[in-house]
C-alpha cells in the first residue's frame, strides 16, 4: 500500500505534535483528506476483488492508519478469542470510537440511519458493513435484530453502543436492552468493552467527546488541534447470554463500569424506568443513536 506508507513517512518527518495548533490542524486535515481518498479507492475499486477476510484486514489496517494520521495513539487489550459470533457492547464517547474498535477487532456496527446519507462517511460506513436503524421506528428494531442474527450466525461480531448516545467519557449511562435480543436468541456471548481518551500527559481529555450539538467539523478541529491523544480500549470477559435481555444489559453495564473504574448508571433511575410501564417500553425499544459516523 504505497499511499498508506507515504502518509506514515510524511507524518513521521513532520511530527505535527511538535507544531503550534495553527500549523498542526491543516497538516493533519490534509493528511486526513488523502487518507479518505485512499479509503474510497479501496472500498470502491479494491473491495469488489477481495474475499471477506482480505477486506476485513484492510478495514482494520485503514482504521489504524486513520488514528495515526489524527495523532491518536491506540492502546488496546486483546479481544477474547471466541469460536463464533459475538455481540460487542461498549460505552460511546466519540466518532473516533468506531475506528478505535475497528483497529482492534473486526465488527459490524449498528448506527443511526441518518449516517447513511452523510457524504463520504455514510458511503464508507455502508461499504464496511454497517447496519443502519431508523430512529423513532420501533418496528425497525425487528429488522435490525434479524440482520444482526444473520451476521452472528455466520461467526461475525456485531457492535452496539447500548447507551444510545455519546457522553463526555467520565461516566456511564444506563444500557438499553433492545439490541441484545439476537445474542439471547442465538446463544452468542456478549463481550463488554470500555474506552476512554487521555492527553499525552495521561490526563483526561474532553477533545474527542462528540456532545453538546457540536458539528463534525468542530469535533475534528478539536481533535487535530491537540498535540496528540491516547485512546484506550479494554475488552472484558464474555458474558454468557443466559437470562432476559434486561438482566444482560445490566450485567454488561456493570462490567463496562468496572473496566472504566467508574460506577454503573444510577440504579434508582433504572428501577424507575423498569417499573413504570411507559418508561420500560421506551427504554426497551429505543433505537441505537451513536453520535459519530461509523465509516
Amino acid at each position: 500500500m504505497p499511499a498508506a506508507s507515504s502518509f506514515e513517512s510524511y507524518n513521521a518527518r513532520v511530527s505535527p505534535a511538535r507544531l503550534p495548533p495553527l500549523l498542526r490542524r491543516p497538516i493533519r486535515i490534509g493528511l486526513l483528506g488523502l487518507h479518505l481518498v485512499w479509503g474510497v479507492t479501496l472500498a470502491g475499486l479494491v473491495f469488489p476483488l477481495l474475499g471477506p477476510a482480505q477486506r476485513d484486514r484492510r478495514i482494520m489496517a485503514w482504521s489504524r492508519r486513520l488514528l495515526r494520521v489524527l495523532g491518536v495513539q491506540a492502546r488496546t487489550t486483546a479481544a477474547p478469542g471466541l469460536p463464533g459470533g459475538a455481540l460487542l457492547v461498549c460505552n460511546h464517547v466519540s466518532w473516533l470510537d468506531i475506528y478505535l474498535i475497528y483497529a482492534a477487532q473486526r465488527v459490524h456496527f449498528v448506527s443511526k440511519a441518518e449516517v447513511r446519507s452523510w457524504p463520504v462517511a455514510g458511503w464508507l460506513a455502508h461499504k464496511t458493513g454497517t447496519l443502519f436503524i431508523e430512529r423513532g421506528r420501533r418496528a425497525d428494531t425487528a429488522r435490525i435484530n434479524s440482520e444482526m442474527r444473520a451476521l452472528m450466525e455466520g461467526g461475525a461480531w456485531v457492535a452496539v453502543f447500548p447507551e444510545g448516545t455519546t457522553s463526555d467519557g467520565r461516566g456511564l449511562r444506563r444500557f438499553m436492552p433492545s439490541l441484545l435480543q439476537p445474542a439471547v436468541e442465538l446463544n452468542c456471548p456478549i463481550v463488554p468493552a470500555a474506552l476512554r481518551y487521555r492527553t499525552l500527559d495521561n490526563d483526561y481529555s474532553a477533545a474527542p467527546a462528540y456532545i453538546d450539538d457540536i458539528s463534525m467539523w468542530q469535533s475534528l478541529k478539536r481533535i487535530v488541534g491537540e498535540p496528540g491523544l491516547i485512546a484506550e480500549l479494554c475488552f472484558g470477559e464474555p458474558i454468557p447470554p443466559n437470562g432476559h435481555r434486561r438482566e444482560l444489559a445490566a450485567q454488561a453495564e456493570a462490567a463496562t463500569a468496572r473496566l472504566l473504574g467508574t460506577a454503573p448508571a444510577s440504579a434508582a433511575a433504572a428501577d424507575t424506568q423498569l417499573t413504570d410501564g411507559r418508561g420500560a417500553a421506551a427504554a426497551d425499544t429505543a433505537p441505537q443513536t451513536p453520535g459519530g459516523p461509523p465509516a
